[in-house]
Parts: C-alpha cells; sequence; structure tokens
C-alpha cells in the first residue's frame, strides 16, 4: 500500500471545512484532477457517490462512501481502479484550522507497479493532494 500526505493552515473553522467536504458535487471545483461526480446518494457519513479522476493522459473511474464526518474528522473509501482511503483531519488553532490529509492507495499490479509508483506516481499524487489542498483553502478563504 502507499501513501501521501500533507496539511495546510486554513481560516475557517472545522465545521466550514467539514461542510466543504460533504459537498461533494462541487469538490471537482476544488479536488486536483478530478473530473466529474455522478450518482450522490446521501450527505456525510454514508453518502456515496461515483467519481472520474484523471492524471495525465489516464482516466480512472470508482465509487466512494463516506465513512465518518465530524468537524474532527472526514473519512472516506474509494473502490475501482485504485482502492483508496482518505483520512481528513482538523485542528482549530486560534482563528485558523490546520487541515491534514493522509491517502493510502494501492496501485493495481505487482512488481511493476509498485515500481511506477516509487518512480512516478507517488510524485504526482503528493503534487495533486498540494494543489488540491491550496485550492481548497483559496476557496474557503475566498
Amino acid at each position: 500500500m502507499s501513501h501521501v500526505e500533507g496539511s495546510i493552515l486554513i481560516n475557517a473553522s472545522p465545521k466550514r471545512i467539514q461542510a466543504a467536504l460533504e459537498d461533494v458535487e462541487h469538490a471537482p471545483e476544488w479536488a486536483a484532477h478530478l473530473e466529474k461526480i455522478e450518482e450522490v446518494q446521501g450527505r456525510g457519513k454514508g453518502c456515496t457517490y461515483k467519481w472520474t479522476y484523471k492524471q495525465g493522459p489516464f482516466s480512472f473511474s470508482g465509487n466512494t462512501k463516506i465513512l465518518e464526518s465530524t468537524p474532527g474528522r472526514f473519512v472516506m473509501t474509494t473502490s475501482g481502479t485504485i482502492p483508496s482511503t482518505w483520512t481528513w483531519t482538523m485542528l482549530p488553532l486560534d482563528n485558523n484550522t490546520e487541515l491534514k490529509l493522509a491517502v493510502e492507495y494501492t496501485i493495481p499490479g505487482s512488481v511493476f507497479g509498485a515500481i511506477a509508483d516509487k518512480m512516478v506516481i507517488e510524485k504526482q499524487n503528493q503534487k495533486a493532494l498540494a494543489e488540491g489542498l491550496g485550492s481548497l483553502k483559496a476557496r474557503l478563504e475566498g
């Protein structure tokens, strides 16, 4: 299993960040490389939806289920080509919130998938994670 993570300080409350994360229909506006969200069922914990993600010339599709949604923690799991678990934690700091995101994912394939992940994919995913956090910050502070 592979892992990327990052954090950012956002001038917004954890509750406001949680609301933005639950607003899955608008996630493609700030989540790097997320192209499309469809068939959203529910809101918050238990919500499910289909997504399409594009990185470079490759598109991936899958399903997401939100497992936990509180003003301190938001967890979702994806299934499809690249299964993953996304864990967002929100820590209030004065008038800001430190938002941390850790993503664990599995690249299909055996040794070749692992090699490609360590050499190329992990760096692209780390960059996309940082871009997404920055875009979410801009959206919430703008």
